[in-house]
């Protein structure tokens, strides 16, 4: 597992070896990869005090992600998720009480971890979330550089514009 310290390093990205992407979604081959499992993104409402989850069963991670909330938002709770795969947070670690909460077609017998987006103050989570938000910064920059569409029209309009006003300072 990383380590509080280790994230601090500013290369820890390119320790991590992660294809060049411009949409954290892209990293889900990568991620199964690496767990050895299919990853499944799922949006769907979660608890009041949960915006995201990942369940690992033998054969599949599950991503549970909000899908009333913004498409960065969505995107920010799948690399909170995908961090702590790659993070190696969700081996030998017991289901939470939350997998009877979210899952419905998946029984939660067969769940082997859950992980509840759900407590900031440890420091696994903290770790967790300063991956997410350096491999969404990572991910944003590059989009920015790219030519390639978002696909919301309005955050297209929006970022470039902001961009735009980025290069033109001294």
């Amino acid at each position: 597992m990383w380590s509080a310290r280790r994230l601090r390093r500013p290369d820890l990205l390119a320790e991590l070896k992660l294809p060049h992407v411009t949409n954290i979604r892209d990293l889900s081959d990568e991620v199964s990869r690496r767990t050895g499992r299919a990853v499944i993104l799922v949006p769907r409402e979660q608890a009041p005090s949960v915006c995201g989850a990942c369940a690992v069963t033998e054969s599949a991670v599950h991503v549970f992600y909000d899908p009333w909330t913004s498409v960065l938002h969505q995107d920010h709770i799948i690399a909170h998720e995908f961090s702590h795969l790659l993070l190696g947070h969700h081996k030998n670690r017991p289901a939470s009480a939350l997998s009877s909460v979210v899952f419905t077609s998946i029984g939660s017998a067969t769940v082997q971890m859950m992980l509840g987006r759900s407590k900031y103050d440890e420091d696994e989570e903290r770790d967790t979330e300063q991956l997410a938000s350096l491999l969404q910064r990572q991910i944003i920059d590059r989009w920015l550089r790219s030519d390639e569409p978002s696909g919301d029209d309005v955050q297209d309009r929006v970022t470039h514009t902001l961009l735009r006003r980025r290069e033109a300072r001294p």
